[in-house]
């Protein structure tokens, strides 16, 4: 089903609202029926993409709440997806790394990406860098602004 909307061109804080909102879908038809879902997922990426990191650099890094992401790593705690290891440069804290299973979680649901991520380059209109990097300077812009406050 395509979904498309009226001739109502959202603006710089709702444009992004929107995408949000279908990659979101497109995340959680993926993750659909797996042992994580879409937002336990997208964490889940990330840490196998930094290796380890604290709670509050993953908070920063992914535009999350922490109580947010708190939620997010106890339930993939629970389902053995992320550990808690000690941080060795400082012991009031912790790190957080995926586990064996989690590894082998993020990459089947990576394997499933593949398909869906060559889908949305076949309708991207324009360059793939190109779009990703407005998409980094408007990110830039936002982080500024909630710095301001």
């Amino acid at each position: 089903m395509v979904r498309t909307r009226t001739t109502v061109k959202p603006g710089l804080l709702l444009q992004p609202y929107v995408l949000f909102q279908l990659a979101g879908a497109i995340v959680d038809g993926v993750t659909e029926g797996g042992e994580v879902v879409g937002g336990e997922f997208a964490v889940a990426s990330w840490l196998n993409a930094s290796g380890h990191t604290t709670p509050t650099e993953l908070a920063r890094d992914l535009g999350l709440a922490p109580t947010t992401l708190s939620a997010i790593i106890d339930r993939l705690v629970r389902k053995g997806q992320v550990r808690r290891v000690a941080n060795p440069d400082d012991g009031r804290s912790y790190l957080l790394e995926l586990t064996a299973r989690g590894k082998a979680t993020n990459a089947r649901n990576s394997a499933r990406f593949t398909a869906v991520i060559q889908q949305v380059r076949q309708h991207l209109d324009g360059d793939e860098e190109e779009t990703l990097e407005a998409m980094r300077r408007l990110e830039e812009a936002l982080r500024k602004t909630l710095a301001e406050d």
